[in-house]
């Protein structure tokens, strides 16, 4: 079954089937009715793809994230496909590992479908090719502060505002010595991390020993990790993971070597979850805007998508500021702080 095919049992020419498809406004009731009904009789279904190539649009848009388990990341994907829902878009979502080469994969995937736009969170491809895939006339957004990602347009979270506010609250408890976990596979985010980090400390003007790690974000390897500084006795008095799946880790290795959190070890995460709020003791957190970030980067695809006569020509940034969560972990014994978490 065709649409000619379909316009001959309906009694009706192909430019009337045509316009119940795409202008069913401008089609007579009685005779839009008839066509569809004949549509539904004879089980059809126009060919959308086709159908977008002939009106210079697939509605559809692809989004490439490095980490689908993350919850973050989860969210944005929620505030992307909000809008793109909205807009009467299908979303493409690709699981790229943080690896680049299926990054390559995905991109030129996305390319050969023709999507009418994409968003690259964190994306660990080369600017040039990011600059190939624009100039073939599709708009891309980059989810994350990396001005290097052939993107004019970014959208991203204050990560060393936060973590510049992590470390100011640590400091006021009178810790020493603190560590800053970093998550290799969040480059950008950790350059933020330790850029706010040693802000703070240099700002204190105090002798601070200060300690840089890295582990994956989960909440395996930040028990392994905990493990192995206790097993080495170099744990700091304080600790600054950059994920709560490694927060939750390392607060499960301290409880298992009967290691107080916050009296011999405080703790703070930079990303909140509801289980950070659950455990003992609840862990401090930045709670992170993702949902309005990936609406945020949706928004700014679509304007990119609708008016592209319209674009500046000059880079874009939107920035997104975390609401910093004091619970118990650091010290904190003040009710009220934890009072409207």
């Amino acid at each position: 079954m065709n649409i000619r095919k379909v316009a001959e049992m309906a009694g009706v020419s192909v430019a009337t089937i045509s316009r119940v498809l795409n202008h069913p406004e401008q089609v007579l009731p009685e005779t839009r009715d008839h066509v569809l009904a004949v549509m539904k009789e004879q089980n059809y279904t126009p060919n959308w793809f086709a159908r977008g190539l002939n009106l210079g649009t697939t509605k559809t848009v692809a989004l490439l994230v490095p980490e689908i388990e993350s919850e973050t990341q989860q969210r944005i994907i929620s505030g992307i496909e909000t809008v793109a829902r909205n807009k009467g878009y299908a979303v493409f979502f690709c699981n790229t590992h943080g690896n680049a080469q299926i990054e390559e994969e995905s991109l030129h995937m996305c390319e050969n479908r023709r999507v009418d736009g994409i968003a690259l969170v964190s994306t660990n491809l080369a600017k040039e090719r990011v600059l190939q895939t624009r100039e073939s006339g599709i708009p891309c957004v980059h989810v994350g502060k990396n001005r290097d990602s052939g993107c004019d347009t970014l959208c991203y979270i204050d990560f060393e505002e936060g973590a510049y506010r992590l470390t100011r609250h640590l400091l006021s408890f009178g810790y020493r010595s603190i560590g800053l976990v970093r998550n290799l596979a969040e480059r950008n985010m950790s350059a933020q991390m330790e850029a706010g980090f040693a802000n703070a400390i240099r700002e204190s003007q105090q002798e601070i020993e200060t300690r840089l790690y890295a582990c994956e974000a989960s909440v395996q390897s930040g028990y392994l990790f905990a493990q192995q500084l206790m097993q080495q006795d170099v744990l700091p008095q304080a600790l600054i993971t950059a994920g709560d799946g490694q927060a939750l880790g390392v607060l499960k290795a301290a409880q298992d070597a009967n290691i107080s959190v916050p009296q011999k070890l405080a703790l703070a995460s930079m990303t909140d979850s509801p289980v950070c709020g659950l455990v003992n003791p609840p862990i401090t957190a930045l709670e992170l805007p993702a949902s309005k970030l990936g609406m945020a980067a949706g928004r700014l695809l679509f304007d990119s998508i609708e008016n592209k006569e319209l674009e500046l020509g000059v880079p874009q940034e939107m920035v997104l500021q975390p609401k910093l969560k004091i619970r118990r972990s650091c010290g904190n014994e003040k009710y009220i702080y934890e009072l409207f978490d």
